[in-house]
């Protein structure tokens, strides 16, 4: 029997890997103030979980090299026709760190000349490729690198807040945060039909300038969300997790007469059950160390479990296991779902825009371009200058007939990108808890009329006093959390393109058939109708939803009918 106890505490101690996690659930623990919230995150994407996707990714893959279709994949036929280490870190699907390996091979197990899908699954798991990851950009002013304002300022000095308080009461009414679009109108000086940081402080402060190419060099703070898909090491975010809730306090920690940190964390410190607590308390002693933390990072209990399909336009769906929790949870109209924390709120959107796209959408336009003597195919010389972006011209010219045509770079590029949408990104953003900031939705510095049309939607969730008024001092820090396919945010440049960089300013756009791309002049990723240029008629069969925008995805839809 002794035996059999000490057999079970190992168990419930031994290391917990990334894949060893439930296939249907992903997990973000938010470090709040007084305890952990655990967001359970149910994602579906093209119909599966995002291990599945990943797992058919590598089937999809295997089946394209195998070229004499014999069932083996041997190196010969993998040649250049996987996403290799190198270029996974080119294109920031994995992180540019010393550690990562460049030049390994899937054939390690056995290496028999031969390439099994287990070998193919542990390769893209070695270089650091995951089907679920968890990026965090902290809070620091950004510019569009395809735009030029006139002035930059610092958050604190955008007087978004009083140039919307019309009555000058410090507070902000319904009234007054409907009629936005109607009162920033006339700062739109440059008529682009966005409200930029610039028009709305006109002062040119070269302090502001300097201090923004500052904020935008330094090193990203930590984020106060822990979890498997995050980049940090797990080492390093138990120890992060031990220095914010590790008290000294004995009505805390549990521990009589304590005077110092125990480097262990009770029930009461992490702020979850004591059911909760006891799954993961393996020796009992109402404490978890280190080994325990580090189960309970992986595979923590859920407090709020977020349902997503990311390709559709459903409202995302929330429930809490606390009742006090759940009475805090909202569904905005655009589908987000806002967890309003007191000081703090999280909002979790889906991003579907792009669920319609493939590789050949963005190559043909660049392709063509490219073709300057528009002989239908590309020597070195036009193709370096277009889009090689980390791949030599022999890769691309697969036949070694020293010209690139359209369907040679398709293949290429096709495997990348499938390799990063069949993983599922949960970017986290901190946006601070200026007005100007929480509105800016997609970091670019300037306020679309969609974003501003969201204002009234927020007056509910930070109303702390329920008077039906908005003051400075209400409004909390916000925390966005966006669910989406992967992208290539940058395959060696700013070539493919979903547009949003990681930094969460908009790249020149590449997405969509070119009468979108040419009449989106302030390159929001819409056309309004003002924009756009066909008949009334026309625009209205392409705003599928009649929200007055058409966004990318409604493009695309219309070029597949």
């Amino acid at each position: 029997m002794k035996y059999f106890c000490l057999l079970a505490l190992l168990l419930m101690v031994s290391p917990v890997r990334a894949d060893e996690s439930p296939a249907d659930s992903q997990y973000a623990i938010y470090l709040g103030e007084n305890g952990v919230i655990v967001l359970k995150f149910q994602i579906q994407v093209g119909g599966k979980t995002p291990q599945q996707s990943f797992q058919h990714y590598v089937d999809t893959l295997m089946k394209s090299i195998d070229a004499n279709d014999d069932g083996v994949v041997t190196v010969e036929e993998a040649r250049g026709k996987y996403l290799n280490a190198r270029e996974a870190a080119q294109a920031q699907l994995i992180p540019q760190t010393e550690s990562v390996p460049r030049d390994t091979t899937p054939d390690v197990s056995p290496a028999d000349g031969k390439i099994t899908r287990g070998e193919f699954l542990t390769y893209f798991k070695r270089i650091g490729l995951q089907p679920f990851v968890m990026p965090y950009l902290p809070s620091s002013p950004t510019t569009a690198p395809n735009r030029r304002p006139r002035q930059a300022a610092t958050s604190a000095e955008i007087p978004l807040f009083a140039q919307l308080d019309s009555n000058n009461d410090g507070k902000l009414s319904v009234e007054e945060l409907t009629g936005a679009l109607r009162t920033l109108r006339k700062l739109d000086l440059d008529d682009d039909e966005t409200i930029s940081a610039a028009e709305l402080s006109p002062i040119n402060n070269q302090f502001a300038v300097q201090q923004l190419q500052q904020g935008n060099a330094q090193t990203p703070s930590s984020s106060p969300f822990l979890g498997l898909g995050s980049e940090e090491s797990l080492q390093k975010q138990i120890r992060r997790l031990i220095d914010k809730y590790d008290s000294t306090d004995p009505a805390k920690s549990g521990v009589p007469g304590a005077k110092v940190r125990n480097q262990k964390l009770s029930s009461q410190e992490l702020g979850i059950s004591a059911e909760s607590f006891a799954r993961f308390d393996g020796d009992g002693d109402g404490q978890l160390d280190f080994d325990e933390l580090r189960q309970f990072i992986a595979l923590p209990e859920a407090t709020i479990t977020i349902t997503v399909n990311v390709d559709t336009a459903e409202p995302l769906k929330a429930v809490s296991t606390r009742e006090e929790l759940q009475e805090k949870l909202r569904t905005t109209p655009d589908g987000a779902a806002n967890i309003n924390l007191g000081t703090t709120q999280l909002s979790i959107v889906r991003d579907a825009s792009d669920s319609i796209v493939t590789a050949e959408t963005f190559l043909k336009p660049q392709f063509m371009a490219a073709d300057s003597d528009a002989n239908g195919y590309l020597e070195k010389s036009e193709a370096e200058r277009a889009f090689l972006f980390g791949a030599t011209f022999e890769d691309l010219d697969t036949d070694k007939n020293g010209k690139v045509f359209l369907d040679e770079a398709v293949a290429y590029f096709q495997v990348r990108f499938d390799a990063a949408r069949s993983r599922v990104v949960l970017t986290i953003n901190e946006q601070g808890r200026t007005l100007f900031d929480i509105l800016d939705t997609d970091r670019d510095r300037r306020l679309s009329f969609r974003e501003l049309q969201a204002a009234a939607d927020k007056l509910s969730l930070w109303d702390k006093d329920g008077d039906g008024l908005l003051s400075q001092s209400e409004v909390p820090q916000q925390y966005r959390l966006t669910v989406a396919r992967g992208n290539l945010p940058a395959l060696g440049g700013n070539f493919i393109n979903l547009g949003m960089n990681q930094a969460g300013a908009p790249a020149e756009r590449t997405s969509g058939p070119l009468w979108f791309r040419k009449m989106d002049k302030n390159r929001d990723g819409e056309v309004s109708q003002r924009e756009f240029l066909g008949e009334t008629t026309t625009f209205e069969k392409l705003d599928r939803n009649h929200d007055g925008f058409i966004d990318l995805s409604e493009s695309v839809q219309t070029i597949a009918e």
